[in-house]
């Protein structure tokens, strides 16, 4: 017999918005606005669900109101199964508020349905959200008793199928998955209960009905097949969170933004990746919208990490419209590389240099952050060029030279009484892009002492280029 595990957020929306408010928090639904999903501090203030908003209005005068919004739960509910996906394999999604898990190639790994649950349990208690995600569950001997039981918060964990047929018989037809129609004819007939239903022969029931109540009792009680859709996590990351409330000052992001990293990191950490560019989009009022962009010149998964580098690029940023809700995305993301690292004693507070790049590049920007490297061409002011940081500049074929720690930007006419140490050495080039020079370069040490680098021009004009100390 196989086992399957039906998880159901009555709440999904709800519990997902971020917030720090605790004032009562209800979805509503309609033209006529019911009420659909209701927060502890609303349903502690006597709300209840499919009551009217004038209703409830009139019981709280505190009561925050939000629409309810379908397919933002459905995502919300990929983003669940993304995260599951990391204790168990087989799920299938019933958007836009149920997962479906098959237990029975599951047991195995973890010693049986209690381990298995505790495990599921836990992981769930783990989401990054900001409140307790609330959920109904139960074990069936088929999807759709699954569904059934844990649509009514039966919380029922067993594989006794015979107890689970037992309970489920006594549903009345409005707790299944059948039509109004569907419904409808079989009261007419006198058929309320599950049980009633599944009373009748299959025979009876297809020539009386329609095929889809058919295959609706084949497959409630495990006889017929039911094809189900498993789900595959997808290779690129994008992530969203509603905001309950405007935010208009930048700083106040950090706290959803964490949260949506919190995602990243378990995507990442699933596929054994690392990102190196992010993208967050500011959705903003009257439909307008920012995106910021975030890079890490080693990559990384890590929360703290990517916290540490989004806030320093957000320092020297000011909103000018208040932000409705966030959207991450990953950009540019590669394998994780093997580092070498000691198994106890780990990292010592060390910095890598890439890691220090990447910090320079969030607070200065990335057009601001460059790697001197050192050219081939012999004229001092063009030995050394500045390049991106990431890449490893090419190896040069100049031999090492005697040359000074300070370079002044433009030569300057020397003006007082030096005397020649060491030299000349002619540096005589660039007539192949119009800056030729002739220049016989010599090293000097001034009255107060001072080493410097000079040189003599073809006129007999001397300049002093740098300083050796």
């Amino acid at each position: 017999m196989q086992t399957w595990l039906y998880l159901h957020f009555p709440s999904l929306q709800l519990d997902t918005i971020f917030t720090e408010d605790e004032r009562p928090l209800v979805l509503v639904k309609g033209r006529d606005h019911h009420i659909v999903q209701a927060s502890s501090a609303a349903i502690e203030e006597g709300i209840q669900l499919g009551m009217g908003l004038g209703a409830a209005a009139s019981l709280c005068s505190q009561l925050q109101v939000q629409p309810y919004e379908p397919k933002q739960e459905a995502a919300m509910l990929e983003h669940l199964a993304q995260w599951l996906y990391l204790v168990t394999s087989d799920i299938v999604l019933f958007p836009p508020q149920g997962l479906l898990l098959k237990v029975t190639d599951m047991l195995t790994l973890y010693s049986g349905l209690e381990n298995y649950w505790k495990a599921v349990q836990q992981h769930l208690a783990n989401y990054p959200t900001h409140h307790p995600l609330r959920y109904g569950y139960a074990t069936g001997f088929s999807p759709l008793s699954a569904m059934l039981l844990a649509k009514q918060a039966e919380n029922m964990l067993t594989l006794d199928g015979e107890k689970l047929r037992a309970r489920i018989l006594t549903y009345p037809l409005s707790a299944t998955e059948l039509s109004l129609q569907h419904q409808e004819k079989l009261s007419r007939v006198g058929i309320r209960l599950v049980s009633d239903l599944i009373a009748l022969p299959m025979q009876e029931i297809a020539r009386r009905f329609d095929i889809d109540l058919v295959n609706y009792v084949g497959r409630l009680l495990g006889q017929f097949h039911h094809p189900l859709p498993f789900y595959h996590p997808k290779e690129q990351f994008h992530g969203h969170l509603e905001l309950l409330y405007e935010i208009t000052n930048i700083q106040w992001l950090e706290k959803p933004l964490t949260q949506l990293l919190q995602q990243l990191e378990m995507f990442l950490r699933l596929r054994n990746q690392v990102a190196y560019e992010l993208a967050l989009t500011l959705i903003q009022r009257d439909k307008k919208h920012e995106t910021l962009t975030f890079t890490s010149a080693q990559g990384d998964y890590h929360t703290d990490r990517w916290l540490t580098l989004c806030r320093l690029t957000m320092e020297s940023i000011k909103l000018e419209h208040p932000v409705m809700a966030l959207t991450l995305k990953v950009v540019r993301s590669a394998i994780a590389s093997c580092e070498a690292r000691d198994l106890f004693q780990g990292n010592k507070g060390r910095q890598s240099p890439l890691e220090l790049i990447g910090l320079l590049q969030a607070k200065l920007g990335t057009e601001h952050v460059f790697r001197p490297a050192r050219s081939d061409d012999p004229r001092p002011e063009k030995a050394t060029s500045y390049v991106d940081p990431i890449v490893t500049p090419p190896a040069t074929h100049r031999q090492a030279q005697l040359r000074p720690t300070w370079l002044y930007p433009t030569p300057e006419a020397l003006i007082e009484q030096v005397t020649l140490i060491h030299g000349p050495e002619r540096i005589a080039t660039g007539w192949w892009d119009g800056e030729a020079i002739i220049r016989d370069y010599f090293i000097a040490q001034s009255a107060q002492g001072r080493w410097l680098w000079v040189f003599r021009t073809p006129e007999q004009q001397w300049f002093i280029h740098g300083l050796f100390s």
